[in-house]
């Protein structure tokens, strides 16, 4: 007989549950002792302080403790009477942290008990709506409630509102404001207001407030009447009686043309159109004034609350305008209407209110003309205006002179003549750097009347010295400024350039001209061309072969300074028969001007222009305002000096080449008008 030593099957399955639940609780019971010994102890202070804390997660309250793990929670206090709070918390790894929580109490609500009814409340001076009845969602605290309703007085109370959602009661009973008054008006029978409202006809009593009502009385035909009145509460009284004044009337007063000013009973009243209110039952005198009318009157008398419109037509103060115009078909037009086309003469004749008028004369290609003109009643004026081309308006704004500002002159020139720069093969005297060439001069420009002084230009350099030869000084103030080089000479033209703000025309490099501007408008040296021109063409653009008339040579009386008998001593050639009186230069300008009105263009000194130096060959083509060469080492010398004598030296063709000063050398300035 065999034996089965193996336990049943139920038995193993109730041993492998005891281990799993064995297992189970080990499990638990470490995550316990993991928990207890890596959470933090938080205690929560509470407003209130009964208020109850619960916290979302893992978390144990033990007595008045939390144990969290690190990290943020949530948590939510709540207490009967005030607002739930939710807060999220950190918890950190210090020891024992303590965390504040205060709870928002809720509104309180009161109940107003009055035998009134429509009572207006406000709570520290805001609307809360009327009472009797509950007010409802007031804050916790202290709040200054007022109590008012129309006739009675307001009633001001400071409660402390408990809140926490519970309702208070109080009892409201307002005192009357009233008292009662006697009311008439001369005439009776007033529409009588109080506070807005229709009480009746006068005479009457009524209810008036001791707060003050406001009063208005109308009738048919008078002025309302307002005014503010009072009596004392639970009181009787009566008004003085109140008389109404007539009602005035309305004019609406309108003149052809408006604007007029108006005058009523010798008062100004504004100006047409315009309403005004006149006294009834009275004449009144109404006068317009307009300039360029005549002075109209008018009488009116309205009755009370009448509305009466009045248009007054006025009669022009004319006077006669007779106008020639010059071109003769220019328009014509006044206060800018056109008064159409004057006749084949020019002439057009208007008649015109007596007041100012704006005469404006236009014409294509012309400058407009305006001016302003008042014709005299019962007369007629003759007016002439002539309009300029749009070239002469810009010539005539251009001035025909202008001063330096070292105090030299500068004339105007606006050339257009074609002529000879140079002279012909067989002048005598000729020399080969005076080859012909045909240039033309168009664009203008401002030529100083006279060379540059030493005292201008000591201006700028203070310490410059035009030297002396054999005990005679050429360093006066009057005298020429000389032994000036090229360099110096354009830089003082810069300097003049500043004084005045205006473009420079030399372009400068660490001291040294480098360039030109040609569409600068500040002061230059001239160019031969102009320089020549200016000397050898008089005023028909006849060329000169001396700066005298004729060609004899030696001249047979003084025009000029050179080198004349008292130079003899210092100059090895000079002129025999010939006695200017001055052994070097002289004072400027102590010689006749040139028909240009230019002095000492051919003698006293010899001059700088802006031109590099070349010997250019005949041409017949025409060089439209040459500049010269473009680069160069040397520049152009033009005219005589005191220290020249010859024929070919006193020439006005006469040119000679330099860059550095020399005893009788100097300059005078030029400056373009405007840009090309």
């Amino acid at each position: 007989m065999s034996t089965d030593h193996n336990p049943p099957a139920n038995a193993s399955q109730r041993t492998s549950t005891g281990l799993l639940a064995t297992a189970a609780v080990a499990l638990v019971a470490a995550a316990i002792m993991l928990f207890l010994t890596s959470a933090q102890s938080v205690i929560f202070r509470t407003d209130p302080a009964d208020a109850h804390i619960s916290a979302g997660g893992l978390t144990f309250n033990i007595g008045g403790n939390f144990l969290f793990l690190q990290g943020e929670h949530q948590v939510r206090a709540e207490a009967n009477g005030y607002q739930p709070l939710t807060a999220t918390i950190q918890v950190s790894d210090q020891g024992t942290q303590e965390i504040a929580l205060k709870l928002e109490p809720l509104p309180g609500n009161l109940a107003v008990k009055s035998d009134l009814t429509d009572i207006s409340v406000t709570i520290d001076g805001e609307t809360a709506g009327t009472v009797p009845g509950t007010l409802r969602e007031i804050s916790r605290g202290r709040h200054l409630f007022e109590f008012s309703k129309y006739r009675y007085f307001s009633q001001q109370q400071d409660i402390d509102i408990e809140g926490l959602g519970n309702t208070q009661s109080i009892d409201i009973a307002l005192q009357p404001a009233w008292g009662e008054l006697t009311l008439d008006t001369v005439p009776t029978g007033a529409d009588l207001y109080i506070d807005n409202r229709l009480i009746g006809k006068t005479p009457l009593t009524t209810e008036v407030l001791e707060t003050g009502s406001q009063l208005k009385i109308t009738a048919p035909g008078y002025k309302p009447v307002e005014q503010s009145i009072t009596v004392n509460a639970g009181t009787r009284g009566v008004h003085p009686p109140i008389v109404l004044a007539v009602a005035d009337g309305t004019l609406l007063l309108t003149s052809s043309p408006s604007g007029a000013s108006i005058t009523i009973d010798n008062q100004f009243r504004g100006t047409t159109p315009a309403t005004v209110e006149l006294k009834a039952f009275q004449s009144h005198k109404i006068e317009l004034f307009l300039e360029g009318y005549l002075k109209t009157s008018r009488a009116v008398s309205l009755e009370p609350e009448q509305q009466t419109a009045v248009n007054i037509a006025l009669t022009e103060n004319s006077g006669s305008l007779r106008i020639t115009v010059k071109p003769a078909d220019a328009n014509i037009s006044v206060n800018g209407v056109a008064s159409g086309k004057p006749d084949s003469s020019g002439q057009q004749t208007l008649t015109l209110p007596a007041k100012p008028h704006q005469i404006s004369v236009a014409k294509a290609g012309y400058k407009s003309q305006q001016i302003s003109v008042t014709p005299r009643p019962g007369h007629q004026q003759a007016l002439t205006i002539e309009l300029l081309t749009l070239q002469q308006d810009y010539w005539a704004t251009r001035p025909a002179t202008l001063t330096s500002p070292v105090g030299g002159t500068l004339k105007l020139f606006r050339p257009n003549d074609q002529f000879m720069l140079g002279a012909p093969r067989r002048e005598p005297g000729r020399r080969a750097n005076e080859a012909e060439r045909l240039v033309a001069l168009q664009r203008p420009f401002y030529l100083a009347t006279h060379e540059t002084t030493n005292a201008q230009y000591r201006r700028w350099k203070a310490d410059h010295s035009s030297s002396a030869l054999r005990g005679n000084t050429l360093d006066m103030n009057d005298q020429p400024v000389a032994a000036v080089s090229w360099q110096d000479a354009a830089l003082f033209c810069n300097w003049l350039s500043r004084q005045e703000k205006l473009p420079l025309f030399y372009r400068v490099e660490e001291g040294e001209v480098v360039g030109v501007n040609w569409d600068a408008e500040g002061y230059r040296l001239p160019t031969e061309a102009e320089w020549a021109w200016a000397a050898k063409l008089d005023n028909n653009a006849n060329p000169r072969r001396f700066p005298w008339q004729g060609d004899i040579y030696p001249p047979e009386q003084v025009v000029e300074n050179y080198a004349d008998q008292s130079a003899a001593s210092l100059i090895s050639f000079t002129l025999s028969n010939y006695s200017d009186g001055f052994p070097v230069s002289a004072v400027i300008g102590r010689f006749p001007a040139n028909p240009k009105g230019l002095y000492d263009m051919g003698g006293n000194v010899a001059e700088w222009t802006n031109d590099y130096f070349d010997v250019r060959p005949n041409t017949s083509t025409v060089d439209t305002d040459p500049r010269g060469p473009e680069q160069g080492v040397q520049h152009v010398v033009r005219g005589a000096s005191w220290a020249l004598a010859s024929r070919t030296e006193l020439r006005l063709s006469y040119r000679e080449s330099g860059s550095d000063g020399r005893m009788d050398v100097g300059f005078r300035v030029a400056r373009y008008v405007d840009k090309p």
